[in-house]
């Protein structure tokens, strides 16, 4: 009885020195350039540690404390992991600490789930085996990132030891039963779906393969097993986001994937997401994984090869398929091709678990003593061969640190050291700067959420959007300070910010941008209140703030028109607003829906153009009319108007272009 349990204390440590030591091989010469933080290639990985926090601090899945709930941690799962750490003491700068600890425990759970995948095998070539996924810098990269991926990794590998487990031979008498593994299969499919949402691709796989394993049992009874945990909390967790923050997409999504942005056609879409395929294939596979011509060629090969062993088959093919799949739906993020293909991680692993498979068939296949020996040469050549890009991973991890610490790290430092408590800061990279400055924080991009604002849908609109929804707070929840790209917010940041400071890294690898601002925010251009007080109203349309588009079913002539734009004019008492809009090109239009009817026969359409508007008509239920063109003064809002039978409620009305485009940045109609 001791033997067993000594065996498995042994490979236990084993494995955690193998994980620990490839680990330090990043860690160890990126420690400098973190300047007294632990090492992370990304800001992302602090978005993990905001909401972790705020979980620990009792506000789940709020990104910062009071900001409302957010979908925007698509790992909620880790999060919980890492909230643990804060809790046990790991706070501040031990947060990257806990990541690490985390990081090394996943990941030689992992190379144990390997092991065990490929038996029967000598011990010491189940080790080469093992080993193989750890040979590639840039899956190592993504695993010591600090991100989720060594936590997927951990429970990737137990999922693969259940979907081995349903098609395997079961020794009832011992009390284990196909239905059992099926079960299990399926719990570790709920997993993986918290720790990513692309998991679902590999439920679905790995449910059909074990249904096919079922033998004489129900197929259905077994897909029902295997797949329910899994819809279920895709289901649970679609479902909170939409009672929650009014949307079930995530955050994420609604940001990230090209589905969601309204200015690519769906000829664009395809072009772009072939793009990814291309480029990840390029730089992703053919750079790290085949750096040399042998690679290209033993790497498929033992894949190939685990297809060849009928005891193998099944679960090889289920990775390739996984593999596979995966990667045709991380092409849709528009985030795929950055951060050095960490979204594609998991794919790599899933191949190189086959490849593993490959090698254990060639030990079974070739008799003893030749084929472990001969199986054990062709392993660690793999293994030599992929280990060659390492060097290149480190630097690239280093000089990422670097990045991270001199900018985004240094900007938080700043904030905290110059900014008073409670000061609230708009910014583009929802990550190290809230968690390290302890500054209360507005996402431009609305990951992080805030009060169901729909600042992510916003985002993909322009800087408009996303200005009228500040518009929308009160001047209390404005922000009072901007940390941002001026290459990403040039219209926000040279209308609305006085800079205070800025950040210009000389070897950008990973950030945004080389140059990173603070800048004052003074908002006194938005209006106290979104709402006009225009005199006998009837009802109104606020054009590119997304929330007043949406309660009247706009339309614009997105993707090739309809683009956000906004501007700082006089008003009627001389006072210097803003307003958004969007820009109608000519023999384009735009539709929108009366919500509110008013009382009465005949109504005025007043719009707010710019000074290039030439030819503008409206078309009703009753007809066209042409609008009237007054002479715009200049450095003023210009109106034009147009008087109508009254429209129904629910009616369309449609504004064309008749001559030039124009730009529309509010309708109104009055009595």
């Amino acid at each position: 009885m001791r033997r067993p349990a000594t065996s498995n204390l042994r490979s236990f440590v084993a494995s955690l020195a193998f994980a620990t030591a490839a680990g330090a091989l990043f860690w160890l010469p990126s420690y400098r350039a973190a300047r007294g933080f632990f090492p992370a290639p990304l800001d992302d990985v602090y978005i993990h540690f905001d909401f972790a926090r705020s979980l620990a601090l009792g506000h789940p899945f709020e990104w910062i404390p009071g900001n409302g709930y957010s979908s925007g941690e698509t790992s909620p799962l880790y999060a919980v992991v890492l909230a643990a750490g804060f809790c046990l003491g790991f706070r501040g700068r031990l947060m990257g600490v806990w990541a690490a600890i985390v990081a090394v425990f996943a990941v030689a759970s992992f190379l144990r789930s390997l092991r065990t995948l490929v038996r029967p095998c000598a011990p010491w070539l189940s080790w080469c085996i093992a080993l193989l996924p750890l040979s590639v810098g840039i899956v190592d990269w993504s695993l010591f990132s600090g991100m989720e991926v060594a936590t997927f990794a951990a429970a990737l590998g137990q999922s693969l030891l259940a979907l081995e487990a349903t098609r395997s031979h079961i020794d009832e008498r011992r009390g284990r039963t196909r239905e059992a593994a099926q079960t299990t299969l399926g719990v570790w499919g709920a997993v993986l779906v918290l720790l990513r949402p692309e998991s679902g691709v590999l439920v679905a796989i790995f449910t059909v393969v074990a249904a096919r394993g079922a033998q004489r049992r129900s197929g259905v009874a077994a897909i029902l097993r295997a797949a329910v945990p899994g819809v279920a909390v895709t289901a649970l967790v679609l479902a909170t986001n939409r009672v929650f923050s009014g949307q079930a997409q995530s955050a994420g999504a609604q940001l990230k994937l090209l589905s969601s942005n309204p200015y690519l056609s769906d000829v664009d879409r395809a072009r772009v997401y072939a793009e990814n395929l291309v480029l990840f294939a390029l730089k992703g596979v053919r750079t790290e994984l085949f750096a040399t011509s042998p690679s290209s060629i033993v790497i498929p090969a033992l894949a190939v090869t685990a297809l060849l062993s009928p005891k193998r088959r099944s679960l090889a093919g289920a990775c390739l398929l996984g593999a596979t799949g995966w990667v045709l739906l991380v092409a849709s993020n528009s985030n795929a091709p950055y951060h050095n293909f960490r979204y594609y991680a998991p794919a790599l692993l899933l191949v190189f678990v086959a490849v593993g498979l490959g090698v254990a068939t060639i030990a079974r296949a070739i008799a003893r003593p030749y084929g472990p020996w001969l199986a054990g040469a062709i392993g660690l050549t793999t293994s030599g061969l992929c280990a060659t890009r390492i060097p290149v991973q480190m630097k690239h991890f280093q000089r990422a640190v670097a990045n991270i610490r001199d900018q985004q790290i240094e900007i938080a430092m700043r904030l905290a050291t110059t900014t008073a408590p409670g000061s609230r800061v708009l910014l583009g990279d929802a990550g190290a700067i809230p968690f390290v400055s302890g500054r209360p924080a507005l996402d431009a991009l609305g990951l992080g959420g805030y009060r169901r604002m729909p600042f992510a849908r916003a985002a993909v609109h322009g800087e408009a959007a996303t200005v009228e929804l500040i518009e929308r707070l009160t001047a209390e929840e404005r922000p009072t300070y901007l940390a941002l790209y001026p290459n990403w917010f040039g219209l926000i940041t040279s209308t609305f910010g006085v800079e205070l400071s800025r950040v210009t890294l000389t070897d950008n690898l990973i950030c945004g941008g080389a140059t990173k601002v603070i800048y004052r925010a003074d908002w006194s251009a938005l209006e106290a209140s979104p709402f006009s007080t225009r005199t006998n109203l009837i009802d109104e349309l606020d054009i590119a703030d997304i929330v007043s588009e949406e309660e009247h079913g706009y339309v614009s002539p997105v993707p090739r028109g309809g683009w956000t734009t906004l501007e700082v004019l006089a008003d009627a008492s001389g006072a210097r607003r803003f307003d958004g809009g969007r820009i109608i090109p000519e023999g384009a239009s735009e539709t929108f829906v009366v919500r509110n009817s008013g009382n009465a026969k005949r109504v005025r359409v007043i719009v707010r153009v710019d000074a290039n508007a030439r030819g503008l008509r409206i078309r009703s239920t009753a007809g066209t009319t042409a609008f009237e063109m007054v002479t715009p003064q200049g450095g003023t809002w210009r109106e034009v108007m147009a008087t109508i039978n009254a429209p129904a409620l629910g009616d369309v009305l449609t504004l064309e272009a008749t001559s030039g485009p124009y730009r529309n940045y509010h309708v109104w109609l009055t009595r």
